[in-house]
């Protein structure tokens, strides 16, 4: 007699009985307690990336970082300029070399692109142009005063002889000698020509630099320019106008004769410059006529202070043939209220020693001479 089994598959609380041939599923188990189960199946280790261990990216690597902390370090004990001096440009190139090694090798790319990175940041071009702003804002730069640079503080320009500065005309007396010569120069040419003049503003003092990286007592002076309300188109004109002021220049006996600048001597300006600068390498052409002259000094020497120069230009837009030039000369017009053509007058001192400025020229000198050499 068969026994019933003690569980039905739909007893509550009871587990449900195996499929017909049992679970397919792989068994956990062994069929015996006591065997060991089947060993897991054991993943293959990863070999590190050849990429990542290959030596020339860690050399790039290593000296760009050991570079960018050099110059760190340089900036702030040495300042910004010993950042640009010749040995750090010799190491900076040594680690461009480096980089681009690495970069070129394609195991060491990967690492090499960090140290690319890196490179680019800390350089001598980031370092240096940061220490310069810092430097600039504190006013800590060579040459911002005799504090940090004792040579900036020398009050004439390098090259020019103080005794000679000393005996020259005061710039009060090179003004007043330039009004002259101006007011005769406009006063002739209008009885002979007509002419009718504007004037160009008035007159501009910029001080010069001494050559020691600091500023000097010495002024450039630009006096007050003059322009005619008539233009000139002419050549003949032309040549009548630059001949009479040059004859009134010969009259006054302290310039030397008026000079073409835009007739220079043959193979001293290549065309294409004379065409930029004058608008045509024929006179009949140009655009622009520019003559020079200088104050004469019998007693010449180059260590004496640079002497007046006087600029005579004249403008004729018929030969602007681009129109480059009637579009700066509107410029010009709205801005400062010049005429478009015509001549123009133009008288510049360079330095120059204010009467006021005398006394305590000479005792700069004497608490700040000339450095050696």
């Amino acid at each position: 007699m068969v026994s019933e089994p003690r569980y039905l598959s739909h007893h509550d609380g009871a587990p449900p009985t195996p499929p017909p041939g049992g679970y397919q599923h792989e068994r956990r188990f062994p069929a015996s307690p006591f065997e060991p189960a089947a060993a897991a199946p054991q993943t293959p280790k990863k070999e590190p990336n050849p990429r990542l261990r290959h030596p020339l990216g860690w050399v790039a690597l290593a000296a760009a970082a050991a570079f960018g902390i050099a110059l760190v370090a340089t900036l702030l004990v040495a300042g910004a300029d010993a950042v640009y001096g010749t040995t750090m440009l010799a190491l900076q190139l040594i680690v461009a070399a480096a980089v681009i090694t690495a970069l070129v090798v394609a195991p060491a790319r990967a690492i090499g692109s960090c140290a690319l990175a890196l490179a680019l940041v800390l350089n001598i071009g980031t370092v240096g142009a940061v220490g310069a702003v810092q430097a600039s804002a504190s006013g800590t730069y060579a040459g911002a005063g005799a504090e940090t640079d004792p040579e900036a503080a020398y009050p004439g320009v390098k090259g020019v002889d103080d005794d000679l500065v000393l005996e020259a005309p005061s710039l009060e007396q090179t003004a007043d000698g330039i009004d002259r010569v101006a007011k005769r120069i406009r006063d002739e040419l209008s009885a002979e020509f007509g002419f009718t003049w504007v004037s160009g503003g008035e007159p501009a003092l910029r001080g010069e630099r001494n050559g020691y990286g600091g500023e000097s007592m010495l002024q450039e002076y630009t006096a007050p320019g003059w322009a005619t309300n008539e233009p000139i188109h002419g050549y003949d004109e032309k040549l009548a106008v630059m001949r009479a002021i040059d004859r009134i220049l010969y009259d006054e006996g302290v310039y030397y004769s008026l000079y073409p600048l835009n007739e220079p001597a043959e193979g001293s300006i290549s065309d294409e410059s004379m065409e930029q600068l004058y608008g045509s390498t024929d006179p009949r052409e140009q655009v622009r006529w520019s003559y020079y002259t200088e104050l004469t000094r019998p007693d010449y020497s180059p260590e004496a202070p640079s002497p007046p120069l006087f600029y005579a230009d004249i403008i004729d837009l018929d030969n602007d043939e681009t129109g480059r030039w009637t579009q700066q000369q509107e410029a010009l017009a709205e801005d400062h209220g010049q005429p478009l053509e015509g001549l123009q007058l133009q008288f510049i001192a360079p330095q120059q020693l204010s009467e006021s400025d005398r006394e305590a020229f000479v005792k700069a000198l004497e608490e700040h001479p000339e450095p050696a050499g």
